[in-house]
């Protein structure tokens, strides 16, 4: 005989296989499924909880709808541009910062819902006097003088009411936003927006005009200082060149702005020295004239002297020539001769009075050059005593320079301010608010959608908190982990039909159910089924004598001879349920009767034959507890292959832990989604402390509510369910 091993029954060879391969899919199927079935049960068990209060919830909407005020919406759109306001910094003064586009669009929205623009609305609509405003938001309307105070009050509250019918809608990727106001009445809705947006507006141009005033106001008290800075620097700069003797001809501006000067004397000192380098060169030529002259080397430059050198050398090669013809008498030889020493004679002058020219320019060039020297090393020691204080210059220099450069800037950023104005704005209105003709609210379809979200929420939540409070068998396969039982059978809700009448039936699904769990008990011992087995429950009406009654069938259709023993005889019902009438039974065996042939009532239509409980006894612990009931249980198995008990259920009684000591074995029945576990508990332990043992336990009534377990319509007999036509006991 194979065993059950943690409430599975081992099967031989390929059979065990395809049912672990069987049960391996569902499992995984179960898994995939579990969370997603069991929320649909959980609504499923309590539908008419869930539809109760979804119900209210819509009519709640509905109500809600048809009571509403009608609202209708207005809606204008503006434009924002990241458009810096004016900035009053220059360079030296303030730091010059970027703005970042995701803070500056957040401060216009911010100040889109300020309470400075919606009481500036107030004030530049005369919503405290408007009949039309005070009387749609039902505020106070004012009579008679008004202290400020009380003025004050009325506009804070007027602002707080637009306040809370603004919606400002940024226009997602763009520089636009919606401005949207909703009230009872159409006009007023335009009005308020058409307000709104051109204060928004307005409130932009006079903060930039504001700020252009304190930049004017600011700028001008800074370039008074300024000027007053730099008159001073200028004339301390002046008087030190004066007093100092420092004459400047010229200024011009490097590369870095700063004043370079030329000052008198330096611009002397330059053309003494080229005065003094062209002295110095006609002295050398003088020079280099008088050295010829001494020599007779120079004079041959001079023009007159050439001219005259020119007219010898012509003479003296005619005399040449004529001498080679006549002799020295001839007369043109005389007279060539004559010319030829009056030309000596005329050198010989020009030569001395080359000479002594030449000496009188040398004498001249000398003392121009020192004249020269003499002026510009005067010019050097006063340009030196000027280089010294030409840095106190400098220093002076700079301050003027820096403090002209400030004055410049901000006189540059003050006309800037003046040219620009506050002539141009970076928000517009785009598009105008209109009057609606159709309330944009109450809107039923987007109520009755409102009023649904929390009625299916708290109706769930409600419903997913009984299930949890529940305690009961949902999943049949709970009973191995929670109360250490084998599961021999999950045993279905019978359609329409008695379980009597289904069992004979090996059609029906009942009988399908109760084999299986005939089948595990076949595996129990070693010998098969056992032969004596005990049904209890622990509380009235979870199946125990329907179950009693179909293993019994089913043990009685293989072949066996069966008999039921019908122990509760506090509250006997399978007479009852079977229609046979009660006579001579168990009560009267453990009385002391003896007639145990007349006890026995065969019922063909099952296969099995009976004892019903007998006549209902004063003291049913005691009858049970005696020594008969043993005796009756071992006269019958020498009779029948199998002896089943349906004893009364454990809760408050001793009599089934009194049988339980009696038989091989107890099968345990728990009626699925009723039966609580501490119940279930407690008649186990009972039942365990009386030595029972314990086989395993059957499952009744299984239906819907079982399908996310595996069970019901999946459980693989193809059930069906409804209600029961009678109760089972």
């Amino acid at each position: 005989m194979n065993a059950i091993v943690n409430g599975r029954e081992a099967m031989p060879g390929n059979e065990q296989m395809v049912v672990e391969q069987e049960e391996g899919h569902h499992d995984s199927s179960h898994f995939g499924l579990s969370i997603l079935e069991q929320m649909v049960m959980v609504v499923l068990n309590h539908r008419y909880l869930v539809l109760s209060i979804v119900a209210g919830a819509l009519v709640l909407g509905l109500l809600l709808t048809f009571i509403a005020t009608p609202q209708y919406t207005s809606t204008a759109r503006i434009e924002i541009l990241p458009d810096a306001p004016v900035s009053t910094s220059v360079e030296g003064q303030r730091d010059r910062s970027l703005v970042n586009e995701v803070s500056f669009y957040n401060t216009q929205y911010s100040l889109l819902e300020s309470r400075s623009l919606a009481e500036r609305v107030v004030r530049a609509g005369n919503l405290t006097a408007n009949e039309e405003f005070l009387r749609v938001f039902k505020l106070e309307n004012p009579e008679g003088n008004l202290s400020s105070a009380q003025r004050q009050s009325l506009t804070t509250n007027a602002a707080t009411v637009l306040l809370d019918r603004l919606k400002v809608s940024p226009v997602r990727a763009s520089s636009l936003v919606d401005v949207s106001f909703s009230t009872p009445s159409p006009e007023l809705s335009a009005k308020l927006t058409d307000l709104w947006v051109t204060q928004f507006v307005q409130s932009s141009i006079d903060r930039r005009f504001a700020a252009t005033s304190d930049a004017r106001k600011y700028l001008e008290t800074r370039l008074d200082t300024l000027r007053q800075n730099l008159e001073t620097s200028e004339r301390g700069l002046i008087n030190y060149a004066t007093s100092r003797g420092i004459v400047t001809i010229s200024a011009r501006k490097d590369a870095n702005g700063n004043t370079e000067s030329d000052t008198l004397v330096g611009s002397d000192i330059t053309e003494i020295s080229r005065a003094l380098a062209r002295a110095r060169e006609q002295r050398i030529i003088a020079e280099a004239d008088l050295s010829s002259s001494l020599t007779g080397a120079g004079l041959v430059n001079g023009q007159a002297l050439a001219s005259l050198r020119q007219r010898r050398a012509d003479v003296e090669a005619e005399l040449a020539r004529l001498r080679t013809t006549f002799g020295e008498e001839y007369p043109a030889v005389v007279s060539l001769r004559a010319q030829l020493a009056a030309l000596d004679r005329s050198l010989s002058a020009e030569m001395g009075r080359s000479s002594q020219g030449n000496r009188e320019a040398y004498n001249a060039a000398v003392k121009r050059e020192r004249q020269l020297q003499s002026e510009l090393d005067e010019l050097t020691n006063k340009y030196n005593v000027q280089q010294r204080d030409s840095i106190q210059l400098a220093i002076l220099q700079r301050e003027v320079d820096s403090n002209r450069q400030l004055y410049d800037g901000l006189l540059q950023r003050y006309k800037e301010i003046g040219a620009a104005g506050v002539g141009t704005n970076n928000i517009s209105i785009v598009d105008r608010a209109k009057v609606s003709a159709v309330p944009s609210s109450p809107n039923l379809q987007l109520n009755l959608v409102l009023a649904l979200l929390p009625g299916l929420i708290i109706a769930f939540g409600l419903a997913l908190f009984l299930e949890r409070m529940d305690s009961s068998v949902r999943d049949p396969q709970e009973v191995s982990g929670r109360f250490g039982l084998p599961l021999l059978g999950a045993i279905p809700e019978s359609l329409g039909q008695d379980v009597a009448d289904a069992i004979v039936d090996k059609k029906s699904t009942i009988y399908e159910a109760y084999f299986s769990v005939m089948t595990n008990l076949t595996f129990l011992t070693e010998h098969g089924a056992p032969r004596s087995i005990m049904l209890t429950s622990s509380r009235p009406k979870e199946g125990k004598s329907n179950s009693s009654l179909s293993v019994a069938t089913v043990l009685a259709a293989t072949g066996k001879s069966v008999i039921l023993v019908d122990a509760d005889v506090r509250n006997p019902s399978l007479n009852r349920y079977l229609d046979i009438p009660m006579k001579r039974g168990l009560s009267h065996y453990l009385a002391g009767d003896d007639h145990v042939d007349e006890m026995i009532m065969p019922l063909t239509k099952f296969g099995f034959s009976i004892i019903t409980a007998g006549k209902k006894p004063p003291n049913p612990a005691e009858l049970l507890g005696s020594e008969r009931l043993e005796q009756l249980i071992e006269q019958l198995l020498t009779r029948y292959d199998h002896v089943l008990i349906d004893a009364p259920p454990l809760l408050g009684l001793a009599d089934a832990p009194l049988i339980a000591q009696r038989v091989e074995g107890v099968l345990f029945v728990i009626e699925a989604n009723v039966t609580k576990g501490r119940a279930v508990a407690t008649a186990l332990n009972r039942l365990r402390m009386s030595g029972a043992r314990i086989f395993g336990a059957i499952v009744t009534k299984v239906g819907a509510k079982n399908q996310a377990y595996g069970y019901g319509y999946g459980y693989g007999y193809g059930y069906g369910y409804g209600n029961d036509t009678r109760d089972e006991d």
